[in-house]
């Protein structure tokens, strides 16, 4: 499946996404508003990346795999691990360090724990230069003494697969809370396809 295709695929993954979680009524007080509210920043982001990919924008696209992994795991940590404490101190502006948030997650596969721990140790400094500007840029700029962007695209096709995992993980807290069955069923279906073609 090629970049534009993997593109089209995650756009009508997040159409349906939207459709089933947009103008919902969520239980829950501070915390789980909160932690809801930082889940559909980053499927905003998801959206923002496919939009600079089509735009052939792959720079800025890339500079959006950090809000993209660290809103979820923020939302994710809000939701489940922090403390009441913490949550009110995360609604006046005070956050642990992304160190300290992934301390606080286990690392388990069924709470998908594993899956966050996996992606931060072998992406987060690279997901830190991308989002600051750094050399990882300058390496796909800079050929043969030619500067302009050459992002290679099994990159920003494993970038728009890293954002389908993201909205796959979001999407499956944001259903469960909600009791949606159905749609759960249709949400594995959408994960089935969307990590069929690597």
């Amino acid at each position: 499946m090629d970049l534009y295709e993997r593109i089209k695929q995650a756009k009508e993954f997040g159409t349906w996404l939207h459709g089933r979680t947009n103008g919902r009524v969520f239980p829950g007080g501070v915390r789980e508003r909160a932690s809801l509210a930082i889940t559909q920043q980053s499927e905003d982001v998801a959206d923002a990346i496919l939009v600079l990919l089509e735009a052939q924008l792959p720079g800025p696209a890339l500079a959006l795999s950090r809000p993209l992994f660290e809103g979820y795991v923020r939302g994710y940590w809000l939701m489940r691990y922090a403390s009441d404490k913490q949550v009110e101190e995360f609604m006046r502006g005070t956050c642990p360090n992304f160190p300290r948030l992934l301390r606080a997650i286990p690392k388990d596969a069924e709470s998908g724990g594993a899956w966050i721990h996996a992606n931060a140790a072998s992406n987060l400094p690279t997901f830190h230069n991308l989002t600051h500007g750094g050399s990882e840029h300058i390496k796909r700029r800079v050929l043969d003494g030619v500067v302009e962007p050459a992002y290679p695209e099994s990159e920003l096709a494993s970038l728009v697969m890293l954002s389908n995992e993201v909205r796959v993980c979001l999407a499956a807290e944001l259903l469960t809370i909600v009791g949606d069955e159905e749609s759960m069923e249709e949400l594995n279906g959408w994960a089935q396809l969307l990590r069929a073609h690597p």
